[in-house]
């Protein structure tokens, strides 16, 4: 055992069914073919809440378990698939089965998880077998941990199947969960109702097929790599978006541009330290909402990529990735802008088939992911005793990570940005020890 893992001193397991049965009509959810494109990964997300409020904080543990598992279940109700077992690559029999719901108390203070350097200790707050296989887990299609610390706060930790969803559907599920907590004697509407229809916009492919829908893009190959934490402030962001718009075309970049922008072109440069060489070839590879055009209560994995090429050294300039990334951007939505919906799969694989090409007949090169949350209201989760301290998207810490991938966030400010990062070791030591790179972003890890 672990000095990591010593600090568990319990671990209690539920199983938490849907509240009210799910119809028989919606008893067969069908995958999509974006979504049988994707791996059986999960999606992890902590929510830190220092200690409870004065109405929660004489409370025993046990009630503010009880206080979730009811409002998880009331939630599954909207969400039923996550309730429900996967059929191959097929379908997911919607059957009510439930979700795993782990309690666990840790022997230590929930500073001490956040002041460590890496983030080998934030596992903790997450369930272990998930954490540990998150390509090969066969539990249940979404599993939830509510850790207690010594100092009285608590994490709520949540690993969702990227088959059922991707983080949009994430990022409402979070959401309407604790709207359903903060009222649970209230009829207050969540204003999105889930509807699990992907396969109407994107159908999946024969049944004898479905096994050989993959994409290298989607379930990337882990090696050994370390990850770490940094912010942006609302100020040093301020003056990133500055250069920007002094040095190029684009008058009104987003956070999402200039911070994936900033990030790439950073690891780039210290990759080149790194070699003692010239820049190494690169690919920025970036995920893309596509709601709209689809309608926002459409769950399920609705998006594309989109792929940036950076093969010399002027072409690292800050405003001339921003340039690139905006260019490719918009070409993908003037795409989408008027298709039909028989239109929408064809589109959108030639988006995939267009980024994995770019790979392909340049495997020699550096492969960068990004993935942004930055407006989802993560900091606003709350389930009745206040918002988290600390939201963590740790896309990356699952075991081993992805190399070079970048997580977005907006901070609990919601005006700059929090960032996870993962990369190998030399890698990552370059890189955090950036000049440039500390000029705006500060570890947080």
């Amino acid at each position: 055992m672990s000095s990591v893992s010593r600090l568990v001193s319990s671990v209690c397991k539920k199983i938490i069914k849907p509240y009210s049965p799910t119809p028989i009509s919606l008893r067969c959810h069908k995958l999509s073919y974006l979504d049988q494109m994707v791996g059986g990964i999960y999606l992890p997300l902590a929510l830190f809440y220092p200690k409870l409020s004065n109405t929660w904080s004489n409370k025993p543990n046990n009630v503010v378990s009880q206080h979730l598992e009811k409002s998880l279940s009331k939630v599954l109700t909207n969400y039923y698939p996550f309730a429900g077992k996967l059929n191959d690559n097929i379908s997911i029999d919607c059957n009510d089965s439930g979700v795993e719901f782990f309690i666990t108390k840790i022997d230590c203070p929930m500073s001490e998880i956040f002041n460590h350097p890496y983030f080998e200790k934030h596992n903790l707050v997450y369930p272990t077998e998930v954490i540990n296989n998150p390509c090969t887990y066969e539990g249940s299609l979404a599993v939830f941990q509510l850790t207690h610390f010594s100092c009285g706060g608590i994490a709520i930790s949540m690993c969702l199947s990227h088959k059922v969803g991707d983080g949009y559907t994430f990022g409402n599920f979070m959401n309407h969960w604790a709207t359903i907590a903060r009222n649970p004697l209230s009829s207050e509407i969540y204003p999105i109702s889930p509807k699990f229809d992907g396969s109407f916009y994107f159908p999946p492919t024969k049944d004898e097929d479905s096994s050989n829908v993959s994409n290298n893009n989607i379930v990337p190959q882990r090696e050994e790599c370390v990850s770490k934490g940094f912010s942006i402030s609302s100020s040093k962001l301020t003056a990133l978006k500055a250069r920007v718009i002094n040095e190029s075309k684009v008058q009104n970049p987003s956070d999402t541009e200039v911070v994936s922008a900033f990030l790439y072109q950073r690891a780039m440069a210290t990759k080149k330290l790194v070699n003692s060489s010239s820049i190494r070839p690169s690919l920025l590879h970036q995920a893309v909402n596509l709601r709209p055009p689809l309608p926002k209560h459409t769950m399920g994995n609705i998006g594309c990529l989109f792929s940036i090429l950076t093969k010399e050294e002027k072409e690292m300039d800050l405003a001339q990735v921003v340039s690139k990334l905006r260019k490719e951007k918009e070409e993908v939505k003037q795409k989408y802008k008027n298709a039909k919906i028989e239109e929408l799969l064809p589109i959108t694989l030639e988006q995939y088939r267009k980024a994995n090409d770019l790979l392909v007949n340049n495997s020699c090169y550096d492969l960068y992911r990004f993935s942004s949350l930055i407006t989802f209201p993560s900091y606003d989760v709350d389930f009745g005793w206040g918002k988290p301290e600390k939201v963590i998207s740790p896309l990356s810490t699952s075991n081993p990570p992805i190399k070079n991938m970048f997580i977005l966030m907006a901070d609990k400010n919601r005006d700059g940005v929090d960032l996870t990062c993962s990369m190998k070791k030399q890698d990552m030591l370059a890189f955090e020890r950036d000049e440039e790179l500390l000029q705006f972003a500060s570890p947080t890890s």
